[in-house]
């Protein structure tokens, strides 16, 4: 049945093959009129521009912003993604500035037909933009497309002298009041400086004080070894003492002394014989008794010397003490005090001088033709050789297909149509 039904297919269309070949070249021949005769050629002129300082995805910004960071942000260049580059190519203001340097609403084009005509294309991978405008008239296709690659960068380098001038005047107002600022936090650290007991003055007493009591710990320490001298000889001392009797008893002759000697032979009348054999003993004070009762007296007096030089040094050593711990206190609090100022000084002073930093910068930006250096045109348009439309051979290849199907349909339809027609009659006859 399958073969059959091909078969009939088959010759169903050399059946209706001259209405196929009819339809298949009125297509043809219409295609090539209008594409030859009827529509003008359209010519396509490309400039090609290059953008820089793209920044496709915005930086994620950390969660405290210093100083720097801060003015970089406010006096940055305004960065365009390529998207972004090419909206801004059809901006209104940039083709109203083209309609009016071309005076193309003497040819009347108007805006919304300029921007039918201009086509943008990126190059994938790439930071070129493509800009293809369309025209009858090729010359003023190529004038059409440079006039929109100049205008828009001169747009380009106004909006970025715009940003500039604002950044600018936000940055000088700011740094007049970090001026004022740092000439605050310098008169406050002057007049710090200028109050008495200052940060070196303290340092000095409180390194005084530290010497001081330095050399009363050096002082007490050679009295505590000096007493322990004195309490070992003063011991020693007593020892000898005990040992040693107050007194002592001397056995002498008589005949050691003539003037006794006479006395007693002229009292007791005997011979001078028997008085030579008389013993006298007597006592007397014992002189190293003395000598040792002597020193030790000495001994006590130094000792109790010592112990009161003692006792004097360590009230002056804990006198000493206090005061250097309140010293030490309003050394700290000056210290801390002075950091403070300081830091407020060198903040205000690093913060005005990044202000500073930044006025500059921007002013030199504001003097220079960011446009020109952001968007540079690698191509511009030239005049085309061959019009891009209309595509006659490829209208005509259309043309031929669109015909040639036209016609298959056209044939199927009449054999269904003539087909149809004929049961229907044949059903008829044999009704009646």
């Amino acid at each position: 049945m399958e073969e059959i039904s091909l078969r009939e297919l088959i010759e169903i269309l050399l059946k209706r093959k001259k209405i196929i070949a009819i339809i298949t070249a009125i297509t043809i021949i219409a295609s090539g009129v209008i594409s030859f005769l009827v529509l003008e050629p359209v010519y396509e002129a490309k400039a090609i521009l290059m953008a820089s300082g793209i920044n496709a995805k915005a930086q994620p910004q950390s969660g405290t912003q210093g100083i720097e960071e801060l003015l970089n942000n406010i006096s940055q260049y305004p960065q365009m993604s390529i998207e972004a580059y090419k909206e801004q190519i059809k901006n209104p203001q940039i083709l109203n500035q083209v309609i009016d340097e071309l005076d193309l609403d003497e040819q009347g084009i108007t805006r919304v037909h300029l921007r039918d005509m201009i086509t943008l294309n990126t190059i994938k991978d790439t930071n070129l933009i493509t800009i293809s405008v369309k025209n009858e008239d090729k010359v003023l296709a190529a004038n059409i497309a440079n006039t929109v690659a100049k205008k828009f960068t001169i747009h380009v380098s106004e909006i970025a002298k715009a940003q500039a001038d604002k950044s600018s005047n936000y940055i000088k107002s700011q740094l007049e009041v970090e001026k004022i600022n740092l000439d605050e936090a310098l008169l406050e650290y002057k007049n710090y400086l200028s109050q008495p007991q200052g940060l070196i003055e303290l340092q000095k007493e409180v390194d005084s004080k530290t010497d001081l009591i330095t050399q009363y710990k050096t002082d007490l320490l050679d009295e505590e070894i000096e007493e322990k001298k004195m309490i070992a000889s003063l011991r020693t001392a007593n020892e000898e003492l005990e040992k040693t009797s107050e007194k002592i008893v001397l056995n002498k002759s008589i005949a050691d002394d003539p003037l006794l000697t006479q006395y007693a032979s002229d009292k007791e009348n005997k011979t001078t014989e028997d008085v030579l054999n008389i013993n006298l003993q007597s006592e007397e004070i014992n002189g190293l008794y003395t000598n040792l009762k002597s020193q030790i007296n000495d001994y006590e007096i130094r000792l109790s010397g010592i112990r009161a030089k003692k006792e004097a040094l360590v009230k002056t050593i804990e006198e000493t003490r206090n005061d250097l711990e309140t010293l030490q206190a309003d050394l700290a609090e000056k210290q801390h005090q002075e950091d403070i100022i300081k830091q407020k000084v060198d903040f205000t002073r690093s913060t005005y001088e990044s202000f500073l930093k930044k006025y500059e910068e921007t002013r030199i930006l504001k003097s220079s033709d960011i446009g020109e250096a952001s968007i540079i045109m690698v191509s511009p348009a030239v005049e085309p050789l061959k019009p891009v439309e209309p595509r006659k051979m490829f209208n005509l290849s259309v043309a031929a297909v669109l015909g040639l199907m036209l016609g298959v349909f056209a044939a199927f339809f009449i054999e269904y149509w003539k087909t149809s027609g004929v049961e229907v009659k044949k059903s008829n006859v044999s009704i009646d």
